[in-house]
This record gives C-alpha cells, sequence and structure tokens, in this order.
C-alpha cells in the first residue's frame, strides 16, 4: 500500500482543486486572453518517484530518469492554473484523452522547467473542446517531454438528449487490422485512491463509489492517466515518439484483466494502439509513432 505521508507533496494540485471547487460559488475573473503559465518546479521526490514506478509496473525501469507519462504528478496542478482563467464550469469537465511526445528522458535530480499554453480552443453549439500542452524539460532542454490533454465542456445538450462528447474515435473495429497482445494489467478496487497519493489526482469519483454513482457512473473508476500509463508500460518507450490516445470508456474499479494490443507498424513508422477487455469493450485507443532510427 502507498503511504498516505505522501499527501505532503502534493500541495500544488490540492490547492489549484480547492480553487476549482470555489468557482461554483463565486463568480471567476475570467481573462480575455489565457497567459501561459511557466514555472520552474524542484525534482520529484526519490520516495515518490519509486511508489509511481511501482505502481504503474515499471520497478525495475528508469535507474536515471522519469518516465514520461508522470507528467499527470507536475503536470495537473499548471493545467489547473490555465483552467481557472477559463469561464467553463470546471467541475464538469470530460477528460477526452492525452497526446504524449517524446524527445529524450527527463533527468531525475534536476529542476523541472516547465510552459503549460492552451494549444486548441474551440468553440462550437453545444460544447467547448480544449487542449492544453505542458512542456517539460531542462534549462538547457525546455522541451524533453511535451504532453496535451484533451477536454470537453458541455454547455447544453444536443437535440435528441444525446450527451455524446466523444473526440473522433480511431477505427479499432477494422476487420483489416492485425492485433498483437502486448501485455495486460488490471486495477485493484483501492488503486484509485493509491493512484491519488502519487499523483494528487483526488476527484472522488476515482476512490468512492458512491460519488461515483451520484456523479452518473456504474461505480468508481481508475484515473484517465492512471489507466494511461499503466498501457504505456507495455510499450517499448525507448523507441517511441508519440502516442496519442482517446479515452473511449471509464476503466472501473476493480477491473478484469485488460489487453494492451498494438498493430505492426507501418511504412510511416506508425501504428495503431488500444487497450480493451476479453468481451471487446475499448476503453483507450489511438496511435503510436515510433522512433525513427536517424532520429
Amino acid at each position: 500500500m502507498i503511504p498516505i505521508h505522501l499527501l505532503r507533496f502534493h500541495g500544488a494540485i490540492l490547492r489549484a482543486t480547492g480553487r476549482i471547487s470555489l468557482r461554483g460559488v463565486f463568480a471567476p475573473k475570467v481573462k480575455s486572453e489565457i497567459s501561459p503559465v511557466h514555472q520552474i518546479i524542484a525534482a520529484p521526490p526519490a520516495a515518490l518517484i519509486e511508489h509511481y514506478l511501482a505502481w504503474c509496473g515499471a520497478a525495475d525501469r528508469y535507474p536515471n530518469s522519469l518516465p514520461a507519462h508522470m507528467v499527470s504528478y507536475w503536470g495537473l496542478p499548471l493545467i489547473a492554473q490555465i483552467l481557472l482563467q477559463t469561464p467553463y464550469a470546471l467541475t464538469k469537465v470530460l477528460n477526452q484523452g492525452v497526446t504524449l511526445r517524446i524527445n529524450g528522458e527527463l533527468p531525475r535530480n534536476q529542476p523541472l522547467h516547465c510552459k503549460a499554453f492552451v494549444a486548441l480552443q474551440l468553440e462550437e453549439q453545444h460544447r467547448t473542446r480544449l487542449s492544453v500542452t505542458v512542456q517539460t524539460g531542462t534549462e538547457d532542454s525546455p522541451n524533453i517531454v511535451e504532453a496535451t490533454l484533451h477536454m470537453a465542456f458541455i454547455h447544453r445538450r444536443r437535440p435528441g438528449n444525446s450527451t455524446s462528447t466523444s473526440a473522433k474515435m480511431p477505427r479499432v473495429d477494422d476487420p483489416q487490422l492485425n492485433w498483437n497482445t502486448l501485455g495486460t494489467w488490471s486495477a485493484t478496487a483501492h488503486d484509485g485512491l493509491q493512484f491519488a497519493l502519487i499523483t494528487g489526482d483526488f476527484n472522488p469519483i476515482h476512490w468512492s463509489s458512491l460519488i461515483g454513482k451520484l456523479s452518473g457512473l456504474p461505480s468508481k473508476i481508475l484515473q484517465g492517466f492512471g489507466s494511461f500509463a499503466r498501457t504505456l508500460e507495455q510499450l517499448k518507450l525507448d523507441q517511441i515518439a508519440q502516442v496519442d490516445l482517446r479515452f473511449l470508456r471509464p476503466v472501473r474499479l476493480p477491473s478484469e484483466q485488460l489487453l494492451v494490443e498494438q498493430t505492426s507498424f507501418d511504412e510511416v513508422l506508425s501504428a495503431q494502439l488500444r487497450l480493451r477487455d476479453r468481451h471487446g469493450n475499448v476503453y483507450l485507443a489511438g496511435t503510436v509513432q515510433q522512433r525513427s532510427s536517424t532520429a
């Protein structure tokens, strides 16, 4: 079990979460233009890194570096600062997926130089689509990892009471595709709380079945970044330049065994990637781009 004393490392995200909650009480002061956020963050503590790696199933990897998907730890507080500049109902945000570009290895013991900014803001009739990018690097190499979180804010229901907000879904049911299983993983009933203790994402839908059901979910669900991280750890990440995955359905807690599947890489070094269960339900789907041998 992950110790509760790790809470002391999550002051930034807990403060940001409190400010987001207060948005439901006080009218926001909205800026006419959303400003980028620049911040230098101390290197994550060794104890936190080790617990994160163990949770992801990567305890023997990354001896001198940080996993690129650990951006959820330092990136979510920066994304929250961006969102607090918008007029949207932040407690009703739908996370639709993550694009992660890996340009190199993040060193373990150096301060992280981070920049968060809006990559896409598209106002539609019934919703707003917003993508926020977090660039992370060092003083000498400011963009080693680039993560973009894709979100949607629903303003009102579509005609016909449809509440669909999914981004354009990848073709994961194409009978021409030949899927290979890279690995499997499953989640326990407590994994939502465990992931919260190592990242600070304490949304109660991830650790309380009651809150999950009151929110319209069948139960508590695993954080999207948690599903993303465990899925990526089935890949050979040292050979990957970019992963782009959409969240198609939440992983219920506890979960059954889930399969990480990938097609073969094509001539442009791209392949399809998905996370599914043995009944054919797809949870994550998208593409993975292999690093060129000349890069």
